[in-house]
């Protein structure tokens, strides 16, 4: 099927050959947004008269009744994005002041002799919050590899709370094990830490961000946390704290930088360090890539818009979420660098298509229609698809030739193995499928411990992951297809967090449609807790699948660095959508569409 083509190469990606790019705007807004409001009524009044969308009239009446059809809100941004305009000069111009002039400027300010180490990591760690670091990540590495030689001379100072939280921030995200117990020094003899520590905004506000990157067993991490919120949460509420200082308390309170996707982290911290006594040389450098990287997001999500459009499942599968810019924005979690545009378009492509399987499974199909759905998938042969309903035959279709395209475009940079590895776990995936359809047939509700197992099959976490390392093309795929079989904690750690997390923002609407296999009902019902206290246990289950996470990235030594960050981005990808608001893939809130807007509609101000 000509229109499902990737078209990978110059065509689709523009900047790998001589393509239309993308102009710098001036102007604070790329998106016309009384066109998004007059979509957004359009869509709200449709909704009214087409809640639950039956989708093949070839089915009897008593299967079309037996569909478990969920309410979908309907795509709020429409084909808008194809409607920016396009040029090349003004993105040539972009491009040659970072790497030619700014640039420079900046790696020289961090590699100057005049500079102490202490005071080099502060400037690491601005970086990081101005979303720059990836611009130097080699000198990045020797510079931290040789500070931390020098741990116990950089930790010294007894009343610096602020440089020791970076710098336990710093190295733990460059994979150095610093230790917890250098925030001990800053307790008092009766092991709570000290009062007075509350007036320091700024050392207070780093403790918070560096106690979401524990392990297993800190428990004075715990405490930091606990400290610390609390203490910020009532000085957020007050007006003697200047408002650019209490919106980034208001900020880190709802969402540590640890979990936020690094581009959107970086336009929250330039509006802040804005206000702040600034470097205008680093400031102008985060502007200046903020709009380069939107430059290049706008860019491929034109290819993509294109693609979905051409492939047009939303008109022949009416049943499935339209929510390609919400599933670019989950992808964009693992890769912001501009160089990783591929990347992007192939994880948001392949995401796209298994959302597509899983609204199959779970809001359409009957039993016998999954049964023979995953059964011609786990055969991986568009010629025996014939005898399925036509339904069926197009998802089909869709994800054998998806995989066919992304195959020829990756077998000539060595990746085969790697797509043969994600046919397998889309196979995997579907099988996970297809018990869960068993369990809701028979209205069977497991154990907590038997769903946990399927469960975290089928929130796909194992195919993002492996998505996420496709693109990583200067790694050996061998060395990471032997790590990614032999199962490692850090992933099973993750799906676990991803798989509670969507249990617990979708109970409700579970429960509404006669869903069998949550993990709240499961919970509840293997150890006869009311919901109150099944959730609360799960998300103590989560924030101990964190510290995992932590310890897993700190200790790996098998595979290079670049694949682990790919791994550990996806703490950023699992909350995108904010679950403690609800489902927000599903049901787009307010602050998705928020996140939306600044991303991709809404240019820095130079």
């Amino acid at each position: 099927m000509e229109a499902a083509r990737m078209s990978f190469g110059a065509k689709t990606l523009p900047h790998l050959g001589n393509g239309t790019r993308l102009p710098l705007k001036t102007k604070l807004s790329r998106f016309s947004f009384h066109l998004l409001h007059k979509h957004i009524t359009l869509s709200r009044i449709s909704l009214k008269h087409k809640l639950c969308v039956k989708a093949t009239s070839e089915s009897s009446g008593d299967v079309e009744s037996s569909r478990p059809l969920p309410h979908v809100a309907p795509n709020l941004w429409g084909e808008h994005i194809l409607s920016i305009p396009t040029e090349n000069s003004e993105f040539d111009s972009l491009e040659t002041e970072i790497e030619s002039i700014i640039k420079p400027k900046v790696r020289n300010i961090l590699m100057s002799s005049h500079n102490t180490d202490k005071e080099r990591i502060r400037l690491i760690h601005l970086l990081i919050c101005l979303g720059t670091s990836h611009y130097f990540e080699k000198e990045i590495e020797e510079i931290l590899d040789q500070a931390f030689q020098k741990l116990d001379m950089l930790i010294t100072d007894k009343d610096d709370l602020e440089t020791t939280a970076i710098m336990f921030e710093v190295f733990r995200l460059y994979g150095h094990k610093i230790s917890c117990d250098v925030f001990d020094k800053f307790k008092g003899v009766d092991a709570k830490f000290k009062e007075h520590l509350v007036r320091d905004v700024k050392g207070m506000l780093q403790l918070y961000e560096a106690a979401h990157l524990a392990t297993p067993s800190e428990n004075i991490m715990d405490e930091a946390l606990s400290f610390t919120r609390y203490h910020l949460e009532v000085l957020a509420g007050q007006e003697v704290t200047a408002p650019h200082i209490s919106r980034h308390v208001l900020n880190a309170l709802y969402k540590p930088r640890f979990h936020k996707i690094e581009i959107a982290a970086a336009r929250e911290y330039i509006s802040f360090y804005e206000k702040e006594g600034h470097d205008e040389t680093l400031l102008k450098f985060a502007k200046l890539n903020f709009n380069f990287c939107q430059l290049h997001y706008i860019r491929e999500l034109k290819s993509l818009t294109k693609w979905w459009k051409d492939i047009d499942l939303v008109k022949k599968l009416p049943y499935t979420r339209d929510r390609l810019l919400e599933t670019f924005v989950g992808c964009l979690a693992l890769y912001v660098e501009p160089k990783y545009s591929l990347g992007r378009i192939i994880t948001t492509k392949l995401s796209q298509i298994l959302v597509v399987l899983d609204d199959t499974c779970d809001a359409y199909g009957t039993f016998s229609e999954v049964r023979s759905l995953i059964d011609s998938l786990q055969r991986w042969d568009l010629g025996a698809i014939d005898e399925l309903p036509i339904s069926l035959r197009i998802v089909i279709q869709n994800i054998i030739e998806t995989m066919e395209d992304i195959e020829r475009e990756m077998k000539p940079r060595g990746r085969s193995s790697t797509v043969q590895y994600i046919i397998e776990e889309i196979k995997r995936v579907g099988r996970a499928f297809l018990e869960i359809s068993k369990w809701a047939r028979a209205g069977h509700v497991p154990t907590f411990d038997d769903y946990i197992k399927v469960g975290t099959v089928t929130a796909g976490f194992r195919c993002s992951v492996v998505y996420s390392i496709l693109a990583m093309e200067n790694c050996d795929e061998n060395q990471t297809n032997e790590w990614f079989k032999s199962v490692p904690k850090i992933i099973l750690a993750l799906a676990i967090i991803l798989r509670l997390e969507n249990d617990i923002a979708g109970f409700e609407e579970d429960m509404r449609r006669g869903e069998v296999a949550n993990g709240v009902k499961c919970y509840i019902k293997q150890h006869g807790v009311t919901k109150e206290v099944a959730i609360s246990e799960m998300k103590m289950m989560i924030r101990n699948n964190y510290k995992i996470v932590m310890e897993e990235f700190l200790m790996i030594k098998s595979v290079p660095r670049p694949i682990l960050v790919r791994v550990l981005n996806n703490v950023r990808m699992i909350n995108v959508y904010d679950y403690e608001e609800g489902d927000g893939f599903t049901n787009p809130h307010e602050k998705l569409k928020d996140l939306i807007t600044s991303l991709f509609f809404k240019p820095l101000p130079l």
